[in-house]
């Protein structure tokens, strides 16, 4: 087997990787929007903020559903927020902002739901810590600017981990099928040198995957 061959066959797994990987992603994206729909009409709402938010969590860019995703729960905060129900209301502003930060890597989504939120949060905690005080001595427009400041600082992922994540996934993905392709011979037998240089590139890039996730 000659090197464009096996170049070939790399090319057309990762593709079918990639293609398979999307498709899971926007499935289950889908089918949690599905069972939210289902409990806000049975006016379940912490049922359907919990599905909306894992509905956003399986984000994939030019998805349509997590955007549908983030218009639900934003629509349930106003909602929450028009009947004095303060509390659920930030509870529900906190899930939509945090879904996105949860999902970003070297860039962050949906920049205009965090910004919304972070007005709205800002607003409920201000009004929520000027209504417990006796002793107005810090104003409601100042406890608001204070607590926005606060959530518009930025603390984006560490760019060096995310690299090596997604370098390490696509490492360990690549030594798998070099491992089949190159160290194993047509009758099935193992070729001892290429064999362990692809298992020690599996460890290698497994590792760097795994430190990626816990650090970026």
């Amino acid at each position: 087997m000659n090197f464009k061959t096996i170049t070939t066959y790399l090319l057309v797994a990762l593709t079918l990787l990639t293609v398979f990987t999307c498709i899971k992603i926007v499935t289950n994206s889908k089918n949690e929007f599905d069972l939210a729909e289902e409990h806000l009409s049975r006016n379940e709402l912490s049922k359907s903020i919990t599905h909306y938010a894992r509905a956003l969590h399986w984000f994939l860019p030019f998805s349509k559903t997590p955007s549908l995703a983030a218009e639900k729960l934003w629509a349930i905060g106003q909602k929450l927020q028009t009947q004095n129900n303060s509390v659920e209301a930030l509870k529900t502003y906190r899930i939509l902002r945090s879904s996105f930060y949860s999902i970003r890597t070297i860039y962050t989504p949906g920049k205009k739901w965090i910004n919304l939120c972070n007005e709205k949060i800002a607003h409920l905690m201000a009004e929520s810590f000027t209504n417990s005080q006796k002793n107005h001595k810090i104003t409601f427009a100042d406890k608001k600017s204070q607590y926005l400041i606060l959530l518009e600082e930025d603390r984006p992922p560490f760019t060096f981990p995310s690299i090596m994540c997604e370098l390490g996934f696509f490492g360990w993905v690549l030594s798998i099928l070099l491992f089949i392709f190159k160290a194993l011979s047509p009758q099935g037998h193992v070729k001892m040198r290429p064999a362990l240089l692809f298992i020690s590139s599996f460890f290698v890039s497994y590792s760097m995957w795994v430190w990626g996730l816990f650090n970026a």
